[in-house]
């Protein structure tokens, strides 16, 4: 831990009452005058807000980088709260041991309680400010934990004495004397106010911009006559070396866990571009397996693939933010360090993921979008929802002829809509170079957005790389769900529509976890696309479906795929000389039609070509046919499938999407429950 050299000040905490009030421990601590740089409060009775889902949730006790007046009927203090809580402390019975499994004691559902606790707060913190990592402390009656998590994993100290011993001191004294990036603060970020400069030419340069989609609106971007604090963002651009100054306010898209990629998404002012932008902020796994995201960007650009997101600037985030406006050659990426510590000491004792993957180094990497877009469930029209996927089908066909790169996560929510309705495929961080032959060889846990990745993946029967053909299915896959999900087929709550419902859930949610952490499912992906299954029955697609035109794409664009899927007619050993001929015609039609059917999905041609058949038909469509959700929403705590990211590293467990559900924060206990199999 840094400011090592620093003294320690011993604080008597031996005469506080074993209920061990949050209040009692927040005000000696206070007392003592050890924190003489940051506030220690009692932070139990007053919830801040999760301006990225609208929860609310504090820690008991917090170390804040302001003084804050602990009224919870306070707006300003609920607004800032977590934002300016620099480390936290949850205070806990012995039996509620987040780490007790350390002890080789048996993990109980307080105990996972308190674990959802501590990563939901975690969450918070980190989406309501800028951090890289950060510190938590588990107080119980006589025993306390540090604990020290960034976006690769956790680490926790063992059991020590807080009342008694000088540790607790030892480590607030040391924190108090920290530098702001010691502490886990992005120092790529400045905290600027809206009086100032920067804030005022970002807000010009915003009235007279019109890059915002309908539906996006400019306070969106910064609030009118928005009179809080306001970031600047210096966003380094690993090809020319220079730094761009983007103002932000608050995150637009946010991930639900903390630990994995935490995709942050942002609309700002971009100073030296002079234009409202998209900010991407992400942890990418450091990886042979994968190509950085900007570097993938400037591939695309280079080989002008069309129907992309615009990307001009960035790359990963130097670790020396003084250094970025000067030009260098080299610089150091701001990068985890639980990976490093856990793989340089192997005598700790580790707790796995559930999945048994590894912890995994991540480097911060930021990037800028001149094109913003909005999400694809917002189709005005069912015209409007094809045609933005077959645009997004033409930039992947282009990225993987002419690039030579394959996208691998084909997604509802990497196809975004732009101002002048035109699709746009985002999200290429788990593509893979086709020249790198062992990654496009590589067997395993199937990559991409569980919802939409294709069945024989899921399947995984045989067991095969990810190839062509499986994203070419997944935009078939996104079509069907955002048809049924977002168009109102059946009248609301009526048996027909229960089933349809259900059939959504059986196709694109159902998974199954093997004790080794594999995954598997599909079985009624592949059973729909040959129309075998009571799913999505084609007659009473026919019947229900309009435009005609949409019914026709469906049915052409499931067609693709239903020879795939299709068994093989069996010969057996049985039956007259007659039967069996018969039997080996049917198998060799089958055989060559197969061929057929494989050799259409070695390209996109086939598929672009059936989504143009009736795109081409525009006078058949109607105009205000667009989205109406079908689904109630609903407050999920866990990480569903359907919304995972299954990582392009084969240690790795990506759990986290920008698009993904987001944690209900609001209960502790609820999210201890989904933690269990996530231990610190």
């Amino acid at each position: 831990m840094p400011a090592s050299d620093v003294t320690p000040r011993h604080i008597d905490f031996s005469d506080l009452p074993q209920d061990h009030s949050a209040k009692a421990i927040a005000e000696r601590i206070s007392a003592s005058g050890v924190c003489a740089n940051v506030f220690p409060r009692a932070t139990v009775a007053v919830h801040g807000k999760d301006h990225t889902t609208n929860t609310m949730l504090s820690p008991d006790i917090a170390l804040l980088s302001v003084d804050l007046e602990m009224d919870h009927d306070s707006l300003h203090v609920r607004d800032e709260l977590l934002g300016a809580t620099l480390a936290f402390s949850v205070v806990v019975t012995e039996e509620e041991d987040p780490c007790a499994f350390a002890e080789d004691t048996v993990d109980t559902e307080k105990a996972a309680a308190t674990r959802g606790r501590i990563a939901a707060i975690a969450r918070a913190i980190y989406v309501n400010s800028h951090r890289i990592f950060g510190y938590a402390l588990v107080l119980m009656p006589e025993r306390a934990r540090l604990v020290r998590f960034d976006h690769s994993g956790i680490v926790f100290t063992e059991l020590f004495s807080w009342r008694t011993s000088d540790d607790l001191a030892t480590f607030l004294t040391r924190f108090d004397c920290m530098t702001a990036a010691e502490r886990g603060c992005d120092t790529s970020v400045e905290t600027i106010p809206s009086s100032s400069q920067e804030a005022q030419d970002a807000m010009d340069i915003l009235s007279h911009s019109d890059v915002l989609p309908e539906g996006v609106i400019k306070s969106a971007v910064i609030p009118d006559d928005h009179h809080g604090d306001l970031s600047l963002v210096h966003v380094y651009d690993d090809d020319s070396k220079t730094c761009h100054r983007v103002v932000v306010h608050k995150p637009v898209n946010s991930s639900e866990f903390y630990i994995g990629r935490s995709t942050l998404g942002y609309y700002g002012v971009d100073l030296d571009e002079g234009a409202v932008v998209y900010v991407k902020d992400t942890w990418r796994i450091n990886s042979r397996c994968a190509a950085p995201e900007a570097k993938t960007y400037r591939r695309l650009n280079q080989h002008k693939v069309s129907n992309l997101p615009g990307f001009y600037h960035g790359g990963d985030v130097p670790l020396d933010t003084p250094s970025l406006h000067h030009p260098t050659h080299s610089t150091t990426a701001q990068s985890t360090f639980v990976s490093d510590f856990v793989d340089g000491h192997p005598q700790h004792n580790r707790q796995h993921s559930a999945t048994g993957n590894d912890s995994r180094r991540h480097i911060h990497h930021r990037l800028l979008f001149s094109r913003i877009g909005r999400p694809l469930n917002t189709f005005k029209s069912t015209l409007q929802l094809c045609t933005a996927l077959r645009h997004a089908m033409q930039g992947h066909s282009e990225a993987y002829e002419n690039a030579q790169i394959l996208h691998r996560d084909i997604s509802g929510g990497n196809v975004l809509i732009d101002k002048s309705g035109r699709g746009i495929l985002i999200d290429w961080d788990m593509c893979v170079w086709r020249e790198n032959v062992e990654e496009m060889e590589r067997i395993g846990q199937p990559i991409g957005t569980w919802r939409y990745i294709a069945a024989e993946l899921q399947i995984g029967l045989p067991p095969r790389p990810h190839l062509l053909r499986d994203d070419l299915e997944s935009f078939v896959h996104v079509l069907f769900y955002h048809v049924f999900r977002y168009r109102p087929l059946f009248a609301a709550d009526s048996p027909d529509q229960r089933r349809l419902l259900s059939s959504m859930s059986s196709v694109f949610e159902a998974a199954s976890a093997q004790p080794n952490g594999r995954v598997y499912g599909g079985h009624h992906k592949g059973q729909y696309l040959c129309d075998r299954t009571s799913h999505f029955d084609a007659r009473i697609l026919r019947q229900q479906l309009r435009p005609e035109s949409l019914y026709e794409l469906l049915k052409g664009a499931r067609e693709v795929f239903t020879q795939l899927y299709s068994e093989a007619p069996v010969i057996g050993n049985v039956g007259s000389k007659r039967i069996r001929t018969r039997r080996e015609e049917e198998l060799k039609k089958y055989e060559d039609a197969l061929a057929i059917a494989t050799k259409r999905v070695e390209t996109s041609a086939h598929i672009i070509s059936v989504f143009d058949l009736w795109i081409e038909q525009e006078h058949e469509w109607p105009s205000d046919d667009g989205a109406i959700d079908q689904l109630v929403p609903r407050s999920n705590v866990g990480c569903s499938r359907s919304s995972r990211k299954r990582s392009a590293d084969p240690g790795v467990d990506a759990c986290d999407s920008n698009k993904a559900r987001r944690l209900d924060t609001a209960r502790s206990a609820s999210a201890g429950a989904s933690a269990r199999s996530q231990r610190l």
